[in-house]
């Protein structure tokens, strides 16, 4: 009973910070063009890549060491030291940008008078590595309740600001990124404010938790840009080598099946502390109830696929603006690659408990390297849509290879189902 409740109160928290995006997207559609939407997809995708480059993945190891650090003034000073790593790697990318800003903006298809964005999207990054550690850590708090109440809060904010921009002011894009700026803005102090009362903040910092901090996080910085190149480089080839527009009409199908992303990250937050605190007593009964829980999860994910792909025209149809009506086919291919992400993030789990995160980092040059070719060849041959196949492929790749080795590092008894039946 408490799995369904934790995982329905992460889902419904994860489907209001999606709303930000996917429940605004239909309104919006009416008031911003597809070449406008491909800019805002381009600049989405800017500050994605610039968050692993900016805090170098260096918050992870909070959420591995919150359950084996018992000294609470000791782990303050992890913490607080954890904070400083992205500000020097941020100062680098503020400086880059405005420096070469025509550079950059040519890159991402960006009109070269709106360049000022790219200063702001640095700004927009570092302040959502504070926002992202403030919600990871309540959830590894196990405060599902306040995790949900904060997002909630976010949205509405977000939201007001959104419609007010766009509809009211006739802002267009500028006005959807202005309201992302501003609301992370305020949830930056939020965070500090929450992280204050918490007693986490301190002077005491400390070089090598520093160190520490960067050597956990180096490796899974080419993770996370793997990740990026996956789910967000296809912006790119598409704009480069189809359109714009395309861009932006491919950008409101994914937006779709990235409603499944929204269930996987909810199942996330639920199983990292879940299996974090029955590797610490690594008994016959918690590995048992670690590959159950495994299993209903990844059951559950099938499920929200079929459901996604079936309601995704009627959606379409009845909701969105008739110029984003071939955006349907790509719904189904973004949803299936974001379930094989769910059972990457299941296995990645026991890796990310060995804190030996060099794996992953490997894994993710392979991916890079193998998603920017199936990129280029896939939509040379189908089009747009083969973003969507590279997507899918990828994903399937990294799930089948984090298996193996998870299953290497912690042997599970993956095959509990069949050994009842035989006894």
């Amino acid at each position: 009973m408490k799995f369904f409740k934790k995982i329905s109160i992460y889902t419904f928290a994860g489907f209001l910070n999606a709303g930000i995006s996917f429940f605004l997207m239909p309104y919006l559609s009416h008031f911003i063009k597809p070449g406008e939407y491909g800019i805002l997809s381009m600049i989405n995708a800017y500050v994605t890549i610039l968050i692993p480059l900016i805090g170098l993945a260096g918050s992870g190891i909070i959420t591995v060491d919150y359950f084996k650090m018992k000294d609470k003034k000791e782990f303050a000073s992890l913490f607080s030291s954890v904070q400083l790593i992205p500000l020097l790697p941020a100062l680098f990318f503020l400086i880059v940008n405005l420096v070469f800003p025509s550079l950059i903006a040519s890159l991402f298809e960006i009109p070269a008078d709106k360049s000022y964005w790219l200063s702001l999207s640095v700004v927009v990054a570092l302040l959502n590595i504070y926002i992202d550690t403030f919600f990871a850590f309540m959830v590894i708090e196990q405060k599902a309740g306040l995790y949900a109440l904060f997002n909630l809060a976010k949205l509405l904010i977000e939201v007001g600001l959104t419609v007010w921009f766009v509809a009211g002011l006739k802002m267009s894009w500028e006005g959807r990124l202005l309201s992302w700026l501003i609301t992370t803005i305020v949830f930056f102090f939020v965070s500090l404010f929450y992280f204050q009362k918490q007693n986490l903040l301190t002077a005491r910092v400390s070089r090598k938790y520093v160190i520490a901090g960067v050597s956990f996080g180096l490796p899974l910085v080419l993770h996370v840009i793997g990740k990026f190149v996956i789910n967000q480089s296809d912006r790119v080839f598409i704009a480069k080598m189809v359109s714009i527009d395309e861009a932006g009409i491919y950008n409101i199908g994914y937006q779709v099946g990235m409603v499944m992303l929204v269930l996987v990250n909810a199942i996330g937050n639920f199983i990292y502390p879940f299996i974090n605190e029955r590797l610490e007593n690594p008994t016959d009964a918690n590995k048992r109830q670690i590959v159950k829980t495994s299993y209903a999860v990844t059951g559950l994910s099938f499920l929200a696929l079929l459901v996604i792909t079936f309601a995704s025209p009627y959606f379409f149809s009845w909701l969105v603006d008739k110029s984003y009506a071939e955006s349907t086919v790509y719904v189904f291919w973004v949803a299936l690659s974001y379930f094989f992400w769910g059972v990457y993030m299941i296995f990645s789990g026991y890796i990310f408990y060995t804190k030996d995160t060099g794996f992953l980092g490997w894994i993710s040059v392979l991916s890079v390297v193998l998603n920017i070719a199936l990129n280029y060849v896939l939509i040379l041959n189908f089009g747009a849509i083969g973003a969507a196949y590279a997507t899918c492929i990828s994903f399937f790749i990294i799930a089948v290879l984090t298996a193996v080795e998870a299953n290497k590092r912690i042997p599970l008894p993956w095959n509990i189902f069949i050994l009842k039946k035989t006894a």
